[in-house]
């Protein structure tokens, strides 16, 4: 989809359109309102930007035929169905949006439904920091680009008296200066490049991670000059210590794996790009002073699960193991051509004690022990404890809970065609 239909994804209903609404309800999710005894320093909304590991559903709505994050058994421990999402449930902005008791962050480009009161998620699947689109065409400063987009028809439309019924809908005036931005990204641009594209590691340290970096300065300038105040970054988990990682280069002759089984170049290359971002940001806190930017240390948070797996709820025996997967290629139940979802594939009793989902994605299990970090500001640098700032709620949090359970009186307003 063009960024161009994006756009007009925003525009106002006609008249016409007018009588074929479904139904509206305005505490759409049972969302409460704010009030005015609010913590300024607590986020109005989310804005968040990345790949698959924060998709909410933006791979599915632009490229309809990604189908497998809508086959079962995706999205069954919290939606009780496929849900868009690269997960067996909730990931991180969802787990961020019930700490908040917002409701559920919903993709940009939405069809059919939009709720973007509290923000919006712009993450896709397969999206790099660097404008690689060897895998997804929707790189960081498109997805930068669309927020702008969105935030100016949204402006516009709050004028028009024919849009009045919709307004209810659109970001709420404070929305973008006291919203969270999250930017989770640069996975891809290493995994593409060593697993796709054949590039060297000199390759990767020299162009890939420059030409991220300058992404993201260039994307934090654009976010900025909208309004943007608060943001909080994480850097990159260690995936040469994923499921996938391990299968296919773990076993090529000559890779030296570390005494975890993990592929160290994968994990040095990653170290590297998070040693870059760290100078990144430190440039933006010198160029834009006043906002606040985190950093949450995702690698150093993963690293701290899968050294005390037990501690968390997780079982020793199965930090690396696929979850949902096959068998046929390893040992750790992953099978790049008979992925979760497919015939013949197979789906754990207990995906709480697994850290690995699908080979590629983490657990619901894994995202919310790592929100509830990066919301008390734990393996931040700069951090703030949103936790004990906003009194915050984790009672939706909880394994048993459900989207039923959470949203009982959830709705959306619907257009026909």
């Amino acid at each position: 989809m063009s960024s161009s239909s994006g756009a007009r994804s925003l525009d106002c209903p006609s008249w016409p359109k007018l009588t074929a609404v479904l139904f509206m309800i305005a505490a759409l999710n049972a969302a409460p309102a704010l009030t005015a005894t609010r913590n300024p320093a607590c986020p109005t909304a989310f804005w968040n930007f990345g790949d698959s590991l924060t998709d909410t559903g933006g791979s599915l709505n632009v490229f309809p035929w990604f189908t497998d994050p809508e086959r079962s058994p995706y999205g069954e421990s919290f939606f009780g169905r496929p849900a868009k999402r690269y997960c067996n449930g909730r990931v991180v902005p969802d787990y961020f949006s019930l700490a908040f008791k917002f409701p559920l962050l919903q993709p940009y480009l939405q069809s059919g439904a939009f709720d973007y009161n509290y923000g919006a998620n712009f993450a896709s699947g397969g999206t790099t920091a660097s404008n690689d689109t060897f895998v997804n065409p929707i790189f960081l400063k498109f997805q930068v680009t669309e927020y702008v987009r969105l935030k100016q028809s949204a402006i516009s439309e709050k004028s028009q008296s024919t849009c009045l019924p919709f307004k209810q809908f659109l970001p709420l005036d404070d929305s973008y200066e006291e919203g969270l931005y999250s930017v989770e990204i640069g996975g891809n641009d290493i995994i593409n490049a060593i697993l796709f594209e054949n590039k060297t590691a000199v390759q990767v340290l020299t162009q890939v991670i420059p030409a991220a970096m300058i992404n993201i300065l260039d994307s934090i300038k654009i976010l900025t000059s909208n309004g943007a105040k608060k943001f909080i970054f994480y850097n990159l988990p260690n995936a040469g210590c994923s499921t996938i990682v391990i299968t296919l280069l773990g076993s090529i002759p000559g890779v030296q794996k570390d005494a975890m089984g993990c592929v160290v170049l994968i994990n040095q290359l990653d170290q590297a790009y998070n040693k870059a971002l760290n100078d990144t940001i430190t440039t933006a806190r010198l160029l834009y002073p006043g906002r606040t930017f985190s950093i949450f240390n995702y690698y150093a948070a993963n690293l701290e699960i899968l050294t005390n797996p037990s501690s968390y709820g997780f079982n020793p025996a199965l930090t690396k193991r696929a979850c949902c997967g096959a068998p046929g290629v390893g040992t750790l139940n992953y099978n790049p051509l008979i992925t979760c979802g497919k015939t013949g594939s197979n789906k754990c009793a207990n995906p709480d004690e697994y850290v690995n989902w699908d080979g590629v994605h983490f657990t619901e299990a894994f995202y919310r022990q790592i929100a509830l970090w990066a919301l008390a500001g734990n393996f931040t640098d700069n951090p703030v404890n949103y936790t004990s700032l906003c009194n915050l709620d984790f009672q939706n949090f909880a394994k048993s809970a459900t989207y039923n359970s959470v949203y009982p009186q959830s709705c959306r307003v619907t257009f026909t065609s």
